[in-house]
């Protein structure tokens, strides 16, 4: 095998892999959308990290705080909080498993990775 060929093996894994891995992200939302259920969380924290930002948020399920976080770009609120820190958003969680969560930003869900 010629370098050349490696080099196309490679470029070829690498998209396989990052397709697999786009369905499995999809196919979690979609359980969580038709199996889970719903309730407000709170962006508490959004800073640089990884060559990215990210995001944490809060939300409580029959009494207990739970927290969950996203990556994706930079944004900021109407309001000018980088990140809506502060601001409310539904949040999808697993009712098998409540530690298990999507927020949904709305406007700002496309700047999630």
């Amino acid at each position: 095998m010629t370098k050349e060929e490696r080099r196309w093996y490679f470029y070829i894994s690498a998209i396989i892999l990052i397709i697999i891995t786009g369905l499995i992200i999809n196919e979690r939302k979609s359980y969580y959308l038709k199996n889970g259920t719903t309730t407000t969380g709170r962006v508490i924290d959004f800073h640089f990290c990884n060559n990215n930002y990210c995001g944490t948020y809060e939300y409580i399920v029959d009494g207990k705080k739970y927290e969950g976080s996203w990556s994706g770009s930079f944004f900021r609120c109407p309001n000018g909080a980088k990140g809506c820190v502060g601001k409310e958003f539904p949040v999808y969680y697993s009712v098998e498993n409540p530690s298990i969560s999507e927020i949904y930003l709305k406007e700002f869900d496309i700047k999630k990775n």
